[in-house]
């Protein structure tokens, strides 16, 4: 598919899915289960691959968001785990994010924080096929929190950095406090767990869970 071509078909997806929202539940919202992965700088992202961008592998929710085909190994303390799965485009700063799980594995104590803030991030070395850097801020795990466009936290009375919880159904339904909203002009409304509390709660990437918001039952 060209850029053109893959450029109208997010258009018209996000003209129908807009659409859709009008008349849904602005509770009801996607369930996306993020495994570990890595977000590069520019910088660095040269370094590992000796390229100047990672290449799509496949389109995620969010917008201009991408699993990239580029595949990492990290290294910690105590182990390594291998293609570990670049996220693109790159960023200002290179972020490693895992599970806990992940940080035994790897003998990392990673603190549980918001995408972007890494003045307490664990260090961690990343390997790529053209070469390596060792980062003293980088690896967390990322705090459980929702994406929302600003129509959708409208409707829910929300604003951005504002927490709620979300409630999950079935076999091991549970209720998860202290979700983050993070509010932005595209984005589409969708929770974001890891895979330890996913596994944790019995949900898959395609579920849909309840945002609950005082006053809104």
């Amino acid at each position: 598919m060209t850029a053109a071509n893959q450029e109208l078909v997010e258009r018209v997806t996000r003209l129908v899915v807009e659409a859709l929202r009008e008349h849904a539940d602005p509770r009801r919202v996607l369930l996306g289960v993020s495994n570990r992965h890595v977000h590069l700088s520019l910088e660095d992202f040269r370094t590992l691959f000796g390229a100047d961008a990672p290449t799509v592998k496949a389109h995620v929710v969010q917008h201009g968001e991408f699993a990239a085909n580029e595949v990492v190994t990290l290294v910690g303390p105590k182990g390594m785990m291998d293609r570990v799965r670049v996220m693109g485009p790159c960023r200002s700063r290179s972020q490693v994010e895992l599970s806990r799980t992940d940080c035994y594995a790897l003998g990392i104590k990673a603190p549980v924080a918001q995408s972007g803030h890494l003045d307490d991030a664990a260090p961690i070395t990343i390997i790529g096929p053209k070469g390596r850097v060792d980062l003293d801020h980088a690896a967390i795990i990322a705090a459980r929190h929702v994406h929302l466009g600003p129509e959708d936290a409208r409707r829910l009375g929300v604003k951005d950095q504002d927490l709620v919880s979300v409630r999950i159904e079935g076999d091991r339904a549970a209720v998860l406090d202290n979700v983050i909203c993070r509010v932005k002009d595209n984005f589409t409304s969708e929770v974001h767990l890891d895979t330890d509390e996913a596994n944790a709660v019995g949900v898959r990437s395609g579920d849909r869970v309840t945002i609950l918001v005082d006053g809104i039952c």
